[in-house]
């Protein structure tokens, strides 16, 4: 499945974004701490998402006009998963409503069989497939985020190509 960027609600054209990709990434306040003997300590206070859009296209992403200081809402094109072994899966419910979730049932072979999905409030079902071994569900994030930079835009003249970057980290 593929979906359109969106950032404040505003899908940006596909000229914009003809190459797009999004990273992941976690951030806080955790760590892995050591005892005396080495034994792992892990410790958290708070975990958040950090995301990087960067894309090319034939034209900028005409974003100059966000007050990057503030919260923007960022419709994400790259799917996060949870897998279990159950066919019923608690999702966040930070998620794009333009772009249900999909899941697939994972086979004892490790193949991936298409399978759908009933949301409920924020709990996904999936059709059971007999002899399936596990499901995994897949979502579309919308994040509250902070982009303090803004947008770092380049265009190659002679190539007639813009690319640009987007970092930012969830509110």
């Amino acid at each position: 499945m593929s979906v359109e960027l969106s950032i404040n609600g505003q899908t940006l054209p596909f000229a914009v974004n003809t190459e797009i990709q999004q990273t992941y990434e976690d951030f806080g306040g955790f760590t892995l701490l050591r005892l005396g003997a080495g034994a792992a300590v892990p410790q958290q206070s708070w975990r958040k998402t950090r995301t990087t859009l960067s894309a090319q296209g034939v034209a900028p992403p005409g974003l100059d006009a966000i007050d990057w200081m503030q919260p923007v809402t960022l419709g994400c094109v790259a799917a996060r998963s949870i897998q279990s072994a159950s066919n019923i899966i608690n999702i966040p419910a930070e998620r794009r409503t333009d772009a249900p979730p999909y899941g697939w049932a994972v086979l004892s072979d490790g193949l991936l069989k298409p399978t759908p999905v009933a949301v409920s409030g924020n709990t996904a079902t999936l059709t059971p497939i007999p002899g399936a071994a596990g499901y995994q569900v897949l979502w579309y994030p919308l994040l509250t985020v902070h982009a303090i930079t803004g947008v770092q835009v380049s265009y190659d003249a002679a190539g007639a190509a813009a690319t640009w970057e987007l970092t930012c980290e969830e509110i």
